[in-house]
């Protein structure tokens, strides 16, 4: 049964059951329904007069326009943040790329002593 069909099964039977209703019954749901579409047209008109006149709802305060300008403001920080940790990783990289094609030898790197033998050296 595709939705179509389901569709038209409930329409079926909604159609079956306020067959059966009493006719006041009936009456009062029309009197609701009208009454209901009547407030929605009131208040979509209202919203549509509202819609370019900045009701209270919708109020424009100093700093709204800036709450539309800010997020484009941080982009340009954004980026200078990154840029700047690349940057800072990429220093890291030189460090160690330095360290490696050094002098030193790499068990002196990997020793715990490390600290001591760069006293020593330094030393001499």
């Amino acid at each position: 049964m595709n939705e179509r069909e389901f569709a038209n099964k409930i329409k079926q039977d909604l159609n079956y059951g306020t067959g059966r209703l009493k006719s006041q019954v009936t009456d009062r749901l029309k009197q609701s329904r009208e009454r209901a579409m009547e407030t929605f047209a009131t208040q979509a008109a209202s919203e549509r007069a509202y819609a370019f006149a900045g009701h209270p709802g919708h109020a424009h305060l100093p700093f709204s326009g800036s709450r539309k300008w800010l997020p484009l403001a941080l982009i340009p920080l954004l980026l200078i943040g990154v840029i700047y940790w690349q940057h800072e990783s990429n220093h890291e990289e030189n460090i160690d790329a330095a360290l490696l094609a050094s002098d030193i030898p790499l068990n002196a790197l990997v020793d715990k002593n490390f600290q001591a033998w760069l006293d020593q050296s330094s030393q001499r």
